[in-house]
């Protein structure tokens, strides 16, 4: 496919099929994460894959924390509902790709820059690990994959997030992806000239 066409259609997919993704094609998906462009090349991203048991297990996380009063303060009737609706779609993916900031950008470009601009190169690295989310997403539509970028799970309690993945670094995103069960519709985007000033 090519690449305009890609961006094009591309769409989020939040129902999948029950079919493995080959280690083939996730390999290029992952490869394509490792690709992207990022801040002084720190590539700060971490990819944890998820399959099988420990995939539903991610999904009975998200349930709980709907469900249980004692996270209420990091939830509400919104963020429930889309919790349990993260649950479901993590728990009926194949596979789900978890991407996390290791923090390498701030560890190293701290010696060369202002400790006021801490704020500027945590935003750097984000801008870095969103570019290598895109790239996934693009090469899983280009597969005739379905995923779809979950941000809802960084409303989660800190502590369940270290515990689960054992790890201090900071959660990203939630992506589930698989073959899709239904077709999406390629709805209109917004008028480009709506976002656009020209100057000069």
């Amino acid at each position: 496919m090519e690449t305009i066409e890609v961006i094009n259609k591309r769409r989020s997919v939040r129902h999948f099929k029950d079919e493995p993704i080959p280690e083939d094609i996730l390999r290029q998906i992952l490869k394509a994460g490792c690709y992207a462009p990022s801040a002084h090349n720190s590539q700060p991203w971490e990819f944890i894959v998820l399959k099988g048991d420990k995939k539903d297990e991610l999904g009975d996380v998200f349930l709980n924390i709907s469900k249980e009063e004692r996270y209420k303060e990091y939830t509400g009737f919104y963020v429930n509902r889309l919790l349990k609706y993260s649950s479901k779609m993590v728990k009926e993916s194949p596979i789900t790709i978890v991407v996390f900031n290791d923090g390498s950008f701030c560890k190293t470009a701290s010696k060369y820059f202002r400790q006021s601009k801490k704020e500027i190169l945590h935003m750097m690295e984000v801008q870095s690990i969103a570019a290598a989310i895109e790239n996934m997403l693009l090469v899983c539509h280009d597969q005739g994959l379905g995923a779809v970028w979950l941000g809802v799970p960084l409303l989660m309690p800190q502590e369940l997030i270290e515990d689960f993945f054992e790890t201090k670094n900071d959660l990203m995103a939630v992506i589930p992806m698989g073959y899709p069960s239904k077709k999406r519709a390629i709805e209109k985007k917004v008028d480009v000239d709506k976002h656009v000033t020209y100057f000069g």
